[in-house]
């Protein structure tokens, strides 16, 4: 096969190789946890802000792995039942999605890991019930779509990490006449999920019957050999009229935006030359919003080693690939994230890596790809900028270690300097990493978030000329930034720092996990600068998406759509609010939950 011609190809001609890397990993996502006297943050906002703004309402997502059961003293039990915790969760109590008792007991702990609780595969649209306003005009028939994993478990075998979880699509459609919200969830169909289907027919539910990143199959020969199936779970793109979900681990996977099923991998539509071709899609793989050519990258085809960046065009056609220049030519890296200007690509490389002896046992099949890296906090970490019009590289630097998963965005200033808008890691990437490996037994505080800096890098000079926090200590630690369309869409026009970033955070009632939405001004910095969206207790936001207003001026003109997980309903509600003033303006109640979902992205009616 040629994955066992890779192995051996690798083991046998390292010398004369010089790029070596890997992204076997999926997108990731930080979390805080500052609740009474559990966790102390020494960047929790001044509560005299007086014009900080406060709402109710929902919170947000992850996933999980692990299978040792949540354990609490008595005292600490008695801590965890303030009003953001006492929260009864009505999960199944029948049928295979009833949780085992090791997982009841974490979600009576925790109510927000009820949102990890796996769902049921059916593209049925279900009508959601107004509770609350009105849709506004601009996002009548309009359609979000979020993926992210659908399960996390099987039966009583959790997988060994919330990347692992298999993808599920889920479609929040706003009626174009009266705005009626449906919604409808259907599985991805890889064949990972296939097989593990195949098996749980034959009464083996509890089986890990297909190799994850970090999921070892159950039966060893399952993966002696064998290559790490995709879930296909982290993000959806729209390209060239097709729905595309989008994972590190495997090729771009079509989504039919009527049925919402399966089609298959997307790869053969690709055209041009493919020799040179990425084997897999970074979750983040850039579509340019002016001109709609995509910048993509992944894991070169085996025998090839490395990482290839390609350039394509609207219509699909293959227009050149290359390959991406990384710190350790024989290291393997993960390049989940990138940020693109008018005329660059920049990729920001963080040192959680695994050498070449730390990754043969996971090529051979004996140890999990995932579980082979490591961070090393001595090490520099990279950026790397290329650029568009050929993917040659511009520049190469090296930066104090940081660590980082996600960018808001980039621009070229008037003297053609590039500023990124990089998220970094406040606390250890190692302590991140800790909780991604078992979701539901995980404990968070403000050093598993992040905050924003403008890196700011010439070109010309080819160095970084500053580093400058955004939002100031007002910005609460965060993860998932989004940007206003009025300002993507015109960034190479205007050439300045974005005025808002929205992102998700963690407030005061969330026990843990995301429970406010932030609107952080990048331009004055003090705490009565920023506005938020406080979410009521047991309620969980997802990563928002912006929704432009008709004949927009300022960039904040337009709405904010996402969904939250209502713990005490054990279901999703749909909320609109206004971009400016942080206002919700619409909610709708669905009867099932969306389990915890990575990324989305917005269809307008006029699409």
């Amino acid at each position: 096969s040629s994955y066992l011609l890779y192995t051996f190809e690798m083991m046998t001609s390292l010398k004369a190789t010089s790029s070596f890397t890997s992204s076997h990993s999926s997108m990731m996502i930080k979390y805080d946890r500052r609740y009474s006297s559990l966790s102390a943050s020494s960047s929790e906002p001044s509560s005299s802000s007086s014009l900080l703004r406060r709402f109710t309402r929902s919170r947000h997502h992850r996933i999980f792995a692990s299978s040792s059961p949540t354990t609490s003293s008595p005292e600490r039990r008695k801590q965890l039942l303030s009003p953001p915790h006492d929260i009864s969760v009505p999960l199944p109590s029948a049928g295979k999605n009833k949780p085992p008792l090791s997982i009841e007991r974490a979600i009576s702990e925790y109510p927000w890991r009820g949102g990890l609780e796996p769902i049921e595969n059916s593209a049925h649209p279900v009508q959601c019930e107004t509770v609350f306003g009105a849709v506004p005009e601009e996002v009548k028939g309009g359609t979000l779509y979020r993926l992210g994993p659908g399960r996390c478990r099987l039966g009583s075998t959790k997988y060994a990490h919330w990347f692992d979880g298999d993808g599920c699509m889920h479609e929040i459609r706003f009626g174009k006449e009266n705005g009626e919200v449906t919604m409808r969830s259907a599985m991805v169909e890889t064949e990972r999920y296939k097989a593990q289907e195949t098996r749980a027919a034959k009464g083996d539910a509890d089986i890990v019957g297909a190799r994850g990143a970090w999921t070892q199959a159950t039966d060893i020969m399952d993966n002696l050999g064998k290559f790490p199936t995709n879930p296909g779970n982290t993000s959806p793109v729209v390209f060239n009229g097709s729905l595309l979900a989008l994972c590190e681990g495997g090729p771009p996977i079509e989504i039919d935006k009527k049925t919402l099923k399966t089609k298959g991998e997307y790869s053969g539509k690709f055209t041009g030359d493919l020799s040179g071709f990425p084997m897999g899609f970074a979750a983040h793989s850039k579509i340019d919003a002016n001109d709609g050519y995509m910048y993509a990258w992944g894991l070169a085809k085996p025998p090839a080693l490395g990482h290839r960046f390609a350039k394509i065009s609207p219509s699909g056609e293959v227009l050149k690939t290359t390959n991406v220049p990384l710190p350790d030519p024989l290291g393997f890296f993960l390049l989940h994230d990138a940020c693109d200007t008018e005329n660059y690509v920049v990729f920001v490389v963080v040192p959680w890596k695994a050498t070449v002896g730390e990754i043969m046992p996971a090529l051979i099949g004996v140890e999990s790809f995932g579980h082979s890296f490591s961070y090393d906090s001595k090490a520099k970490t990279r950026i790397v900028v290329m650029r568009k019009s050929d993917l040659t590289v511009a520049m190469e630097v090296d930066v104090e270690n940081f660590s980082s998963y996600h960018n808001a965005g980039a621009y070229e200033d008037e003297q053609g300097n590039i500023h990124a808008l990089v998220c970094k890691l406040e606390g250890d990437r190692e302590d991140l990493e800790k909780n991604f490996g078992d979701m539901y037994n995980s404990v968070w505080t403000s050093k598993q978030y992040n905050h924003l800096y403008d890196v700011c890098l010439s070109v010309k000079e080819k160095k970084v000329l500053s580093q400058t926090k955004i939002g100031g200590d007002g910005a609460k630690p965060m993860e998932f930034p989004i940007l206003s369309t009025k300002w993507t869409q015109t960034a190479a026009k205007t050439k300045s720092m974005p005025a808002f970033i929205y992102t998700l955070c963690f407030g005061e009632s969330g026990g843990g996990y995301f429970d406010t939405v932030q609107k952080v001004a990048t331009t004055l910095g003090a705490n009565e600068n920023h506005l938020e969206y406080r979410s009521k207790p047991g309620y969980f936001p997802a990563e928002v998406a912006f929704v432009p207003k008709n004949n927009a001026q300022k960039e904040d003109d337009g709405y904010l759509v996402f969904i939250e997980y209502a713990a005490n309903r054990h279901a999703s509600d749909v909320v609109v609010l206004d971009a400016e003033t942080m206002d919700e303006v619409y909610r709708a109640e669905s009867s099932y939950h969306v389990p915890y979902t990575f990324h989305g992205c917005w269809e307008s009616s006029a699409n």
